[in-house]
């Protein structure tokens, strides 16, 4: 399996409009790999897109994606939803329909009372599948994995005897599933660094004991926040003291 990630950041990218802190005065000046825009990742095997930031479109043409057929949702969030008009524009560059997965409890974004996702069924933009049962494509299945939140989606991604387990987001809300046990990858939102209350994930609380419980292979930490003031250089410091541990970035191509 070969997967790009496409957008590394937050719901607060980096740079922040506006902000004339270190990391984002650097940010702007040298763009990628400092440079993180809205979380999303890409399956190539069956062109496979999770999550549409408002970001997507310019992601999307930064690292040369040349079609998507796949979009999975995760969670109605809007940093990892408003981009969702990208479904327009791939049906009208390619002239066919995306194939759009949502969770069975649904995804209602609506605008003046008008779901966004009905609207783009009815103009045979996609086709909405709302299902929590395994998906299949080509050789790859896909399966959601309900969070303890009770609202938001991991997926567990399988191809023959190889397993990755990506969590875009709430990382603290992971469920110790016998499959989610030493997978080859797990690819997790990072939550806060500096941030500690029972309400958002923090890395060093909960990432980093979720991954030492699953004993995965190999992580890769994603959704990094603007707000935590911690450049790309300085995670690649970090790097250096946890084990089989790195800080994913935009551009970045895996292969499992």
């Amino acid at each position: 399996m070969k997967f790009t990630i496409l957008g590394s950041g937050g719901a607060i990218r980096i740079p922040r409009a506006c902000c004339t802190c270190s990391i984002c005065k650097e940010a702007r000046q040298k763009g990628f790999p400092y440079k993180r825009l809205g979380q999303s990742l890409f399956l190539h095997d069956g062109f496979i897109l999770f999550d549409t930031p408002e970001d997507i479109n310019e992601e999307l043409n930064c690292h040369s994606i040349p079609r998507v057929d796949h979009i999975f949702y995760s969670h109605w969030h809007p940093d990892h939803t408003l981009g969702c008009r990208i479904i327009e524009t791939l049906m009208d560059g390619s002239g066919k329909q995306v194939d759009v997965h949502i969770p069975k409890n649904d995804i209602n974004i609506t605008i003046n009372q008008n779901p966004v996702f009905e609207y783009y069924r009815s103009m045979d933009f996609c086709n909405v599948i709302s299902t929590n049962e395994d998906v299949y494509i080509n050789k790859i299945r896909i399966r959601k994995i309900q969070l303890k939140n009770e609202f938001a989606y991991a997926f567990l991604i399988c191809q023959g005897n190889k397993r990755v387990l990506y969590c875009p987001c709430h990382t603290m809300h992971i469920p110790y599933l016998p499959d989610l046990y030493h997978v080859d990858l797990m690819i997790l939102a990072k939550g806060y660094s500096t941030i500690l209350n029972d309400e958002w994930t923090n890395f060093e609380r909960d990432t980093l004991r979720i991954i030492k419980e699953l004993h995965p292979k190999r992580a890769i930490i994603t959704h990094i926040e603007e707000t935590d003031g911690i450049g790309y250089d300085e995670y690649k410091v970090m790097e250096k003291d946890l084990r089989n541990i790195e800080f994913g970035y935009d551009g970045q191509v895996i292969e499992i």
